[in-house]
């Protein structure tokens, strides 16, 4: 009797034990893992799930709608209101740009999951993506380099805020779908529409890289802005010949006058004096070569091992923006903002905020300070230089009448394999609201066309 009876307690024991795991298991399951399942891109009940939330709308700063969403037979569909405008922000379906990234909270699923608010409403809904672009420069921008291959970029150099982010050729995200046809001539069009150009295309930076030279050559103490170069045309510097655009030379200039005439000469010799330990840490302290940390994917610059093996030859080369060197327009315009924020370097950003359709914020954007690049009297005197170079007329094309501008261009020259015009620019000199980076492609001359864009756009936002 007493075997039978604890036969059956260890029998009980061992369905008690069973009861238990099924019972930590579905909870686990159902409870703990249920908001990642329904989020899951390859969960068919989810995809169908999602026709039937009503899913949050993509706005500008200044709040205009530029991914919407309307009530179909077959659920919720969205809609480009301004299509071309915003194409590389929204991308073209639930796969591209932001809507891919923001997918849970545009759907209010995962981590943005509430089923109060889902009572609160009477339905399921998303939220609601507020961004920092400005609509007014964004379509001026779009307009401007129609027709065009290249990218416009602005920042609010304090606070990191992406206000344009703009990149040619652009396309019709509702066309795109439309049928396979158009797809697959988008797809293959050789323009590359689908790449966002301000984030994602390379370019050798030609003499727009000097500003990173001047900055950390000042910065170092190796040199002041009235440092005399002597530039002949030609010169061999560090086992390398520099080449200069004037052919006869410069002759003797100070490096303010290096910095606003372009002479790679006097900035070949600089980054040789700065040497190839000091040159690689203030890459890094710039985080010239990081990518950004955005809700879009962005590319890594590329740079020659100036540590290497001949590092010094590399060196003279990478400090006047010649050599194997490739930056994204944004790294470029994170490099101007650092100078224009008092040398402090910001991570931008392009959600400002998310919110329920209440009102009510969930999440809030700001830019991250990730460190000291250089000093602020060493930023002011790069940024003076850049005035100067506008001021006596050698970027004049980015002048903006009653309004101190620091400006630099540049022509990289179809020997590099990827000819392009750059032009920088930020305003008002000293407390800058905003800066401005300009690349087109396939351009000889560095503000014929760049240029008169960037002052444009720069009018726009300091403006506002």
């Amino acid at each position: 009797m007493r075997k039978l009876r604890h036969n059956i307690i260890s029998l009980s024991l061992v369905f008690l034990v069973g009861f238990l795991l099924i019972c930590l298991m579905l909870g686990y399951w159902q409870v703990i893992r249920a908001p990642a399942l329904r989020a899951h891109p390859y969960n068919d009940w989810a995809a169908q799930r999602a026709r039937s939330i009503e899913p949050g709308r993509i706005y500008t700063a200044d709040g205009q709608v530029i991914l919407g969403a309307t009530n179909t037979t077959e659920g919720w569909q969205r809609t480009y209101p301004a299509g071309e405008v915003y194409a590389h922000l929204t991308g073209y379906n639930a796969n591209t740009g932001l809507q891919r990234s923001l997918r849970d909270a545009l759907l209010g699923r995962g981590r943005y999951e509430s089923t109060w608010r889902n009572i609160l409403n009477g339905r399921r809904t998303g939220l609601n993506v507020i961004l920092t672009i400005d609509a007014t420069a964004q379509a001026q921008a779009t307009e401007l380099m129609r027709g065009r291959r290249g990218a416009v970029v602005a920042i609010q150099p304090r606070t990191g805020a992406i206000l344009t982010l703009v990149s040619a050729p652009t396309y019709d995200p509702a066309r795109i779908l439309s049928n396979e046809v158009t797809y697959e001539m988008f797809r293959n069009d050789p323009t590359s529409p689908e790449i966002n150009r301000g984030l994602q295309g390379l370019y050798p930076p030609g003499s727009v890289f000097t500003i990173f030279t001047a900055a950390a050559a000042l910065d170092a103490g190796i040199a002041t802005p009235e440092t005399v170069f002597t530039c002949a045309g030609s010169e061999t510097v560090a086992h390398t010949l520099i080449t200069c655009h004037r052919r006869s030379g410069h002759g003797q200039l100070s490096l303010s006058e290096a910095l606003a005439d372009s002479c790679p000469i006097a900035f070949a010799k600089l980054a040789v004096n700065l040497g190839p330990e000091r040159f690689r840490q203030y890459v890094k302290r710039f985080h010239l070569l990081d990518g950004a940390k955005l809700s879009i994917p962005s590319q890594p610059g590329k740079m020659a091992n100036v540590t290497a093996y001949q590092g010094e030859k590399k060196l003279a080369q990478t400090g006047c923006g010649q050599g194997p060197t490739l930056l994204t327009p944004l790294a470029i315009a994170r490099l101007m903002a650092t100078i224009a924020n008092e040398g402090q370097v910001i991570q931008p950003y392009l959600v400002a905020r998310i919110e329920e359709f209440s009102g009510h914020v969930v999440y809030r954007g700001r830019g991250q300070y990730i460190g000291r690049a250089i000093s602020a009297p060493s930023a002011a005197q790069v940024e003076g230089m850049m005035v100067a170079g506008v001021e006596k007329g050698n970027t004049d094309s980015v002048g903006i009448a009653g309004v101190e501008v620091g400006a630099m261009t540049a022509a990289v020259p179809r020997l590099t394999g990827q000819p392009c015009s750059w032009t920088v620019a930020a305003a008002p000199a000293g407390h800058a609201q905003a800066v401005v980076v300009v690349v087109v492609e396939n351009e000889a001359v560095g503000d014929r066309v760049a240029g008169p864009i960037a002052s444009e756009v720069l009018k726009t936002l300091i403006k506002r």
